[in-house]
């Protein structure tokens, strides 16, 4: 985000009337007021917060430390009984989206957003967009644009605020009719999840297509890799800005900031606390922890110290464009993620390091079964050097060499998502084979 925009959107959020932003400190003690008043609300209001703060003084949270005694919530806890997190008659819930489990047990996730809460979000992402898009261009959106309060329709919405406007494509399934759909609309920016943006780079060069029409590529909805966010900048010849948003925190979470130094956190509606995930303390800024978070303003289903299952870290700096939001390292990842291939654990993200930084390679699926990790690969890119790729990881290496582990490489030119659908991508592992 542009300082002025950032600035704005924080001082509108936390009714700020003072002519110069708020210095970090106003901040944290701002955001301990918020959520000193939610304790109590949520006390009061919600059956689930009844039980879990029935002890709790709320005069007592004078620090972040004090409020980091409180209590954690877990996924398994919004599985549960979702609606007994509410605070308000559930009239006065606009939209709810369940989110399926990605394990083999246990029931999907139930998420109930206030009108209030869409408004939040839109207006989030007005401020946001405003860095990467000007009044009369158009935003191809790689995501669902036909539900009322879904992302596709708070990004149309927010865009439509400074003149703007979102071509909403829907879930991609072609790259082919993505980069058309581009065209058709003279669009000069890209929103989607970074393995559909980096299949739409692919056909783009494949096209041979000039590389000053994608003013800016927003990549959001899943970990974004490095190697996605270098082969965007480099075939569409623009800046490729990160995102990091929850469904359960109402989606806009962080966002990079011009300068590149990080994302800058949506402290106005969203406060993040780093936690040692054994012994549930904080930990200092620069250092790795679970990601726990809360939500300030939140009235309807607040979220109060909920456990993310998500590993990252605040950066110990300031940005350079002045802002006093705190910076999130844009390295996130689940803390869940990897699986044993018999001489150590494999994860997702090494594997989207190694593989997208491949040219030509436009997405790809992972399986490890019966003792083989399967590799499904779509792209102009031969089997030898995917195979050379994955050599190159330790864990590979070591599993090949002591005969524990195989490879198995299968390609494609097709212009499609190895993974079809929009969920968080993950290593599938088939246990009967």
């Amino acid at each position: 985000m542009a300082r002025r925009a950032l600035d704005r959107w924080l001082a509108g959020r936390m009714g700020w009337t003072a002519d110069t932003p708020p210095s970090p400190g106003q901040v944290r003690e701002w955001q301990l007021d918020r959520l000193r008043a939610l304790v109590a609300h949520a006390r009061e209001n919600s059956p689930f917060y009844a039980r879990t703060l029935s002890g709790v003084d709320v005069a007592s949270i004078r620090t972040a430390e004090d409020f980091s005694r409180l209590p954690t919530v877990s996924a398994d806890d919004l599985r549960r009984e979702p609606e007994q997190f509410l605070c308000v008659s559930q009239d006065e819930i606009e939209r709810v989206v369940t989110l399926q489990s990605s394990g083999t047990t246990g029931h999907p996730k139930r998420i109930f957003h206030t009108a209030d809460d869409m408004e939040a979000t839109a207006d989030f992402f007005d401020w946001g967009m405003r860095n990467m898009v000007g009044p009369g261009q158009a935003v191809l959106v790689l995501m669902p644009g036909d539900r009322p309060g879904g992302v596709g329709r708070l990004l149309d919405d927010a865009l439509g605020r400074f003149g703007a406007r979102a071509a909403c494509h829907g879930v991609m399934e072609d790259a082919r009719a993505a980069v058309d759909q581009f065209l058709v609309e003279d669009a000069s920016c890209i929103v989607g999840p970074p393995a559909h943006v980096n299949l739409m780079a692919c056909e783009w060069e494949r096209r041979r297509l000039p590389r000053d029409m994608v003013r800016s590529v927003l990549l959001c909805w899943d970990a974004v890799p490095d190697a996605v966010a270098a082969n965007a900048e480099r075939i569409f010849g623009c800046r490729a800005f990160r995102h990091w948003g929850m469904i359960e925190t109402g989606l806009g979470g962080a966002v990079e900031c011009m300068p590149g130094s990080g994302l800058h956190l949506r402290e106005a509606d969203l406060y993040l606390e780093i936690v040692d995930p054994r012994t549930g303390r904080l930990v200092s800024d620069g250092e790795p922890g679970e990601m726990v978070v809360s939500t300030p303003l939140r009235r309807g289903m607040p979220l109060l110290r909920y456990r993310t299952g998500d590993a990252g870290r605040i950066l110990p700096v300031r940005c350079r464009c002045g802002s006093p939001l705190r910076l999130l390292d844009p390295h996130v990842r689940r803390m869940a993620d990897g699986v044993d291939i018999g001489a150590g654990r494999i994860r997702l993200e090494d594997l989207n390091e190694v593989l997208y930084a491949l040219p030509g390679l436009g997405d790809f699926a992972a399986r490890v079964a019966g003792g083989t990790l399967y590799v499904f690969a779509r792209g102009r890119v031969g089997r030898e050097r995917i195979e050379t790729a994955l050599m190159s990881l330790p864990v590979v290496g070591q599993g090949l060499a002591d005969g524990v582990l195989r490879i198995a490489v299968e390609t494609s030119n097709d212009a499609v998502p190895a993974v079809p659908g929009l969920g968080k991508r993950r290593i599938e592992i088939d246990r009967e084979l």
